[in-house]
């Protein structure tokens, strides 16, 4: 039986940069896999404080440890930076709706940008280059990512997300007959992720 996943994730989430392989990998075996954001709840107002810049390095240093995946440092540098996830959000917003398959690759795109590379993506200009990768003109993007469609969109995603309980990401459900099961609430490794999937798979549909 075809698995259906949905997963819950933020663009600027580093648990999530985290399991990008393990989402990958997923697609690569032909997972369905819908993509639907949530909120990390930052000051999306107040630039980032020294308090703020030491619990995300902290952060950071976790993500690596059980992961491995690359961080770019210099983004402790920066002054004035506004943790704001909703532009990127926006973005994804934009892609989703032209080309929904590629919402989870311009996902990671994003990650990779700004976690491997040290992009600023709440930057329009990084954003439109990125969507650009993507098939996305440059006059198509800056239309719906300025539209306040796509504001109210992201934030009804937000609020719906939250609704569902979803407060911690990456969080993958399975959508099996009868009710979604969890897969993961948090990172997993690959392994362990492949055998919850593959339990499910086995089970009898209702």
């Amino acid at each position: 039986m075809i698995v259906q996943l949905l997963y819950f994730a933020n663009p600027m989430c580093s648990w999530c940069w985290g399991f990008q392989p393990v989402i990958r990998s997923l697609a690569e075996q032909s997972y369905p896999i819908t993509v639907a954001l949530g909120s990390l709840g930052a000051d999306r107002a107040r630039p980032m404080r020294d308090v703020d810049k030491a619990k995300v390095r902290e952060d950071w240093q976790h993500v690596i440890e059980r992961t491995g995946q690359p961080f770019d440092f210099g983004f402790f540098d920066r002054e004035g930076f506004v943790y704001d996830t909703e532009p990127p959000s926006r973005a994804i917003a934009v892609v989703r709706r032209h080309y929904p398959a590629l919402a989870m690759p311009f996902l990671g795109r994003l990650q990779e940008r700004f976690y491997a590379s040290g992009q600023d993506i709440t930057d329009p200009s990084v954003l439109r280059e990125a969507a650009g990768e993507f098939g996305i003109d440059a006059e198509t993007f800056e239309t719906g990512f300025t539209a306040p469609s796509t504001a109210a969109e992201i934030a009804a995603e937000w609020r719906q997300t939250a609704e569902l309980g979803v407060t911690g990401y990456p969080t993958l459900l399975a959508l099996q007959p009868g009710r979604p099961q969890v897969v993961t609430i948090g990172w997993r490794p690959a392994s362990e992720v492949s055998a919850t999937l593959a339990s499910l798979a086995e089970e009898p549909a209702e």
